[in-house]
């Protein structure tokens, strides 16, 4: 009997996959619900509107970036190789699965122990997702990866690795978890944070191993809360008309797209500022080809003259479906640490 296992991800944090966003278009695309937009989501000109700068990380060390290399892996040295962009990395040239990395500007970081023992028929014993939220908290909090206002966190996600096979070519075999992973995200003024930044995505394995970390997380100068004037707020009707723009600049004239809500949130782009933006969960529809609707996420900014841009947000099906119907992609994806 002939069997092949292949692992399959099943995770979908909130905002995986961030994108940049091109330059605009004064063109217009066709929206199926333009006028019915819910309005109570969105911020009126009355309400308070803030800005937050975050604290400038201290730059580490190179043999601190090693120290907590060998901590978190629970290995002996580790040799790292720091690139021209600072960011100090690790990859086991026996064991593809095992890597480490971080920038030492920002403390950012990431790593994987192996996962040799998962591959093939292993059934590790996993905790009940609440198990793993409480493993998870306990273990930021040991290994001093816990962000300093706790508060600010909230568990976003829960979704996990999954094995499948098939015998003989024929049948399907056994279905295998093999990991829980937990996707945090940050809530500021009881709204959230979306962006390649202020994020934690804990993976927890057998007996309640924790197997990976990412984060991506800065600390917020609380006093550097600012109140934006009603003039540097654009309005509802000039963010619809952005939002337009945006996806005639994306998907063409012949597009249409179905706005499923509608809300604000900051954004954290990795950038100094953490700002406020409007939130659009669309589904978008190019009219043409084979390509299936599929979601995109809108973000336009809330402040009229702000210092950084946003990045629409693109799911990998779109992503994959758009780069098969024009052959390569429009929009350029960030790097890995993204």
């Amino acid at each position: 009997m002939k069997k092949t296992n292949k692992m399959q991800r099943i995770m979908a944090p909130v905002l995986a996959a961030v994108f940049l966003m091109p330059a605009q278009s004064r063109n217009t695309v066709q929206s199926t619900n333009t006028d019915q937009i819910n309005q109570s989501n969105l911020i009126s000109r009355a309400e308070k509107v803030f800005t937050y700068s975050f604290d400038a990380p201290k730059e580490l060390s190179v043999s601190s970036a090693g120290r907590i290399a060998s901590r978190l892996m629970e290995a002996g040295i580790v040799p790292l190789t720091v690139t021209d962009q600072r960011i100090a990395c690790y990859s086991s040239p026996e064991d593809a699965s095992v890597y480490f990395e971080q920038d030492l500007g920002t403390g950012n970081l990431s790593f994987t122990k192996s996962m040799r023992k998962y591959y093939g028929n292993a059934a590790p014993q996993l905790p009940s997702p609440e198990e793993a939220d409480k493993i998870a908290r306990e273990y930021l909090t040991k290994f001093n990866l816990m962000p300093l206002n706790e508060r600010e966190i909230q568990l976003v996600h829960k979704g996990g690795l999954r094995a499948t096979s098939v015998i003989d070519g024929k049948k399907g075999g056994p279905i295998i978890d093999k990991m829980i992973t937990l996707t945090y995200g940050r809530v500021i003024d009881g709204v959230p944070v979306v962006g390649p930044g202020s994020k934690l995505v804990i993976s927890v394995g057998n007996g309640g191993e924790i197997t990976g970390v990412v984060k991506r997380w800065r600390e917020i100068n609380l006093l550097t809360k600012t109140q934006l004037r009603p003039e540097q707020v654009v309005s509802q009707a000039e963010a619809q008309s952005e939002l337009r723009r945006l996806m005639v600049t994306e998907f063409g004239q012949e597009a249409t797209y179905e706005i499923k809500s509608s809300g604000r949130a900051y954004y954290d782009g990795n950038g100094k500022t953490l700002q406020p933006v409007f939130i659009y969960d669309t589904r978008v529809s190019l009219g043409k080809g084979n390509v299936e609707p599929f979601n995109y996420l809108a973000l336009i900014n809330i402040q009229r003259n702000p210092v950084e841009s946003v990045r629409p947000v693109l799911d990998e099906r779109a992503k994959a479906s758009l780069r098969d119907a024009r052959g390569v992609e429009r929009i350029r994806p960030l790097d890995k640490e993204d």
